[in-house]
C-alpha cells in the first residue's frame, strides 16, 4: 500500500515540500537575527519583515491566476523557484535598509506564489483520497526540522551572516526537484471563473478566523529567537526548541487524516484558538529551555492543525476552477497579511515593551477563537472530510 502511494510525482512533491519548509526553516526563525547582525533596530527589522509578508499578499493571487490561466501550475512553480533564487542572492549584494528590502520583496514575490500551486499539484495527485494529504506535505515539516536544528547550530559556531549562502543553496537543490514536477491535468480556465454557489458569509468569516490566527504568529516569527537570547538561551538550543515544535507537527499530520473524518471543522477551529492562547502564555510567562518547550509543541495545533483545516475549508467550499485562486486567497490575506501586521506591530512594541508582544499574540489569538465560536454558533463548517455537508449544494467535490 505505501510503495503503491509513493508514485513518482508524489515523491517529487514530497521533495519540494522538504526544500520549501526547510527554506522557511532558515528564513522565518533566523531572518530576525540576521537582519539584527546587519544592525538594523527593532522597528527596522519588523517593518522590512512586514513588507516582505506585505508583497506576499499580492502575488500569490497574481501567480495562481497565471497557473490557472495557463493551465500549467507545474510550470508556474518551477518560474516561481527560479525567480526566487534570483532575488534571494541580491542579499548579497544589499548594503542598507532600502537595498535589502528590495531584495527580501523581490524574493517573496515569486517564493510566496510557490506553495499554492504545490498544494493543488497535491491534492489532484491525490484524488480521490484528498485526507491523505499530510502524508505528503508532514515532509515539509521534515525539512523544517532539519534546517532549524542545522541553522541554529551553524549560527552559534560561526554567525548568523551565513543565512544568505544557506539560502541560496537551498533553492539551488529545490529547482532540480521543481523541474522534474508533471504538468497537472487541467484545462486552461480561460473564461470568467464560476463563483456562483459561495457562501461568502462563511468565507469571510473563516478568513477573519485564520487571519487573526496568523497575526498572533507575528511576534513569534519576527523575534521569537531575539527572545529567547534574552532569556539566556543561545541560538543552538533555539534550532532545538524549534525542532521539538516541528516535531509535534509531523505527529499531528500522521493523526491528521482520522481527526478529519471524524471531529467537525468547526470544533477543530475551536481547538486551534484555543491552544494558540494557551502557547502566547507559556511563551510569555516561561523563562527556561524546560518551560518554553510545552509552548513550542502547542506549534502543531496553533499552525499544522489551522493550516490543514485551511486546506480542507478550501478544498470544500470551491470549485476545482477557482481552488488555486482561493488557496492564494488563504495565503494573501489570512498568512501573508495577518503575519505582516504581527510583525510589523511587534517590531514596534519590542522596542519598547518586550513582554508586550505576547501579549498581543494572546489578544490576536482570543479574537481567533471567537471568530470560531461564532461560526460554530452560526451552523457554520460542522462538515467533515467524508464530505457531508449540512449545504445541500456544496461547492466543491467531496475530499473522499
Amino acid at each position: 500500500m505505501t510503495l503503491n502511494f509513493w508514485q513518482p510525482q508524489r515523491q517529487l512533491l514530497a521533495a519540494n515540500y522538504l526544500f520549501y519548509f526547510a527554506m522557511q526553516g532558515l528564513t522565518v526563525p533566523f531572518m530576525g537575527i540576521y537582519l539584527d547582525l546587519r544592525g538594523f533596530s527593532a522597528p527596522e527589522i519588523g517593518t522590512l519583515m512586514a513588507a516582505q509578508m506585505t508583497t506576499a499578499m499580492v502575488s500569490p493571487y497574481l501567480w495562481a491566476s497565471l497557473a490557472d490561466y495557463s493551465g500549467r501550475r507545474a510550470s508556474v512553480a518551477k518560474l516561481g523557484v527560479t525567480l526566487a533564487l534570483a532575488g534571494f542572492a541580491g542579499l548579497f549584494i544589499a548594503q542598507g535598509f532600502w537595498e535589502t528590502a528590495a531584495a527580501l520583496m523581490a524574493f517573496s514575490f515569486s517564493w510566496s506564489g510557490i506553495l499554492a500551486q504545490l498544494e493543488v499539484l497535491t491534492l489532484s495527485s491525490l484524488k480521490p483520497r484528498t485526507e491523505l494529504y499530510s502524508k505528503i506535505r508532514s515532509w515539509g515539516s521534515v525539512g523544517y526540522l532539519l534546517m532549524v536544528i542545522a541553522a541554529g547550530w551553524a549560527f552559534e559556531r560561526w554567525d548568523a551572516g551565513l543565512l544568505p549562502w544557506l539560502g541560496v543553496a537551498l533553492l539551488a537543490a529545490m529547482i532540480g526537484f521543481t523541474l522534474a514536477l508533471r504538468g497537472a491535468a487541467e484545462p486552461p480556465q480561460r473564461q470568467s471563473a464560476d463563483w456562483s454557489g459561495i457562501h461568502w458569509s462563511r468565507v469571510g468569516l473563516y478568513l477573519a478566523f485564520a487571519f487573526s490566527l496568523n497575526a498572533s504568529h507575528g511576534g513569534y516569527y519576527g523575534f521569537y529567537v531575539l527572545y529567547l537570547q534574552t532569556l539566556g538561551i543561545s541560538e543552538s538550543m533555539a534550532g532545538v526548541l524549534l525542532a521539538c515544535g516541528v516535531m509535534a507537527e509531523v505527529g499531528l499530520f500522521a493523526l491528521m487524516p482520522r481527526l478529519l473524518r471524524r471531529i467537525a471543522l468547526d470544533r477543530l477551529m475551536i481547538l486551534c484558538g484555543a491552544l494558540a492562547l494557551l502557547r502566547w502564555y507559556l511563551t510569555a510567562q516561561m523563562t527556561t529551555v524546560a518551560g518554553q518547550l510545552p509552548a513550542q509543541l502547542l506549534h502543531a495545533a496553533s499552525f499544522a492543525l489551522a493550516h490543514a483545516c485551511a486546506m480542507q475549508f478550501i478544498h470544500h467550499e470551491f470549485k476545482p476552477g477557482i481552488q488555486g485562486r482561493m488557496q492564494a486567497l488563504y495565503g494573501s490575506l489570512a498568512f501573508s497579511g495577518g503575519g505582516a501586521l504581527g510583525i510589523y506591530l511587534s517590531g514596534h512594541l519590542w522596542q519598547q515593551h518586550p513582554e508586550r508582544v505576547w501579549q498581543l499574540a494572546m489578544a490576536l489569538s482570543m479574537l481567533s477563537l471567537l471568530m470560531a465560536l461564532l461560526s460554530r454558533s452560526l451552523g457554520y463548517n460542522k462538515r467533515i472530510a467524508d464530505g457531508q455537508d449540512h449545504d445541500p449544494q456544496p461547492c466543491a467535490e467531496p475530499a473522499a
